[in-house]
């Protein structure tokens, strides 16, 4: 019996050191499975927000065009058997550049001219006939009925024939003559592009806040790489509705008729001169984390740093304006911000 009861109780201190050992495993496993905690402090470098002037004036570039261009097409179809422009040919308003073939067009103008000679003798003797008593007035109306109708349909032909004849719509520059003479041509067959560039427009997108200082009617300066001097421009139209991105169509007027003549496809810069500086909250553009549509800092407070989305305004090479999410004396990260998260613990230096 002894010797069964210690048999059993020595099993049971094996059992319990298995356990206490397996136990004390299990800890440590359980221990190096939790992620151990960076608690490093990392040096960054920061400025402080500040109120700083900002000029108003500001530059947008854009790429110019012809102020009125059009593709010459035809209205009516047929074979073309006179081209008088080539590339290059300047024309003038109402210059007849091409020529269909309109002869069946004239043969059936012959035709109704016929028949409107011979109804208009059947209303003379109609006319004569109803006085001697020999015809009815209802005989009469319908020769005149006849006659009205041959009338539309000369008038429906000489405008087929004047569209057997193209000219061009206004004075300008022939370009990209796509027709050859003797080609057959159908309805809105293009058969030139005609450019005129004694006048420019350079279309630009403005942000809401340079779009509330502009206004139509408002001179700017244009620029490029081509020209010795800026040449001055007009703002001719502020679109009333952002696009998708928010910003908001703007057109320039550009006169194209000095020494020095722009080509249209030509980039160019226009500048909006500013009046008196404006002040505002700045920050350095390197503070940025994204860009200034949805802009980020990380803003350092008791030695940590906290995300925060601002509202920007004016942008240089150097500053940014902040119009919200800041204010005077905050400190914000300027170098360093790959490393960082939300909380983690900072050194700045400015």
């Amino acid at each position: 019996m002894k010797k069964k009861i210690i048999q059993i109780t020595v099993v049971v201190l094996i059992a319990g050191s298995i356990g206490v050992v397996l136990a004390n495993n299990k800890a440590k496993i359980d221990l190096a499975a939790q992620p151990v905690k960076d608690n490093a402090v990392i040096p960054v470098k920061a400025a402080i927000v500040k109120v700083d002037s900002f000029n108003t004036a500001f530059t947008i570039n854009g790429t110019t065009a012809p102020a009125k261009e059009v593709k010459i097409a035809s209205e009516v179809q047929g074979k073309l058997v006179g081209l008088y422009i080539k590339n290059g040919d300047v024309v003038r308003k109402g210059q007849v550049i091409a020529q269909l073939d309109a002869a069946v067009l004239h043969a059936q103008l012959g035709s109704i001219e016929s028949s409107l000679a011979k109804a208009m003798l059947d209303i003379n003797r109609y006319t004569k006939l109803i006085e001697m008593g020999g015809a009815t007035s209802m005989q009469l109306e319908s020769v005149k009925l006849q006659y009205a109708s041959l009338l539309a349909q000369k008038k429906e032909m000489l405008q087929q024939i004047a569209h057997m004849q193209i000219s061009s719509p206004f004075t300008g520059k022939i370009e990209n003559v796509t027709v050859e003479a003797g080609s057959y041509v159908s309805f809105g067959t293009v058969l030139a592009q005609l450019i005129d560039n004694a006048s420019l427009k350079i279309n630009i997108y403005l942000s809401e806040q340079e779009a509330v200082k502009v206004k139509t009617g408002q001179a700017v300066t244009v620029n490029s790489v081509v020209l010795n001097a800026p040449q001055p421009a007009q703002v001719s139209m502020i679109s009333d509705k952002a696009d998708a991105a928010g910003k908001f169509l703007t057109e320039i007027d550009l006169p194209n008729n000095g020494k020095e003549k722009l080509k249209a496809g030509i980039l160019a810069d226009v500048t909006f001169s500013g009046g008196i500086a404006e002040t505002g909250l700045s920050v350095p553009v390197s503070a940025l984390l994204a860009g200034t549509k949805q802009a980020t800092v990380y803003v350092v407070i008791n030695n940590k740093v906290q995300q925060r989305v601002i509202k920007t305004g004016k942008i240089t090479p150097a500053k940014v304006q902040v119009l919200e999410g800041l204010q005077t004396g905050d400190q914000v990260v300027t170098s360093g911000q790959l490393n960082l998260e939300n909380g983690k613990a900072v050194k700045a230096e400015q």
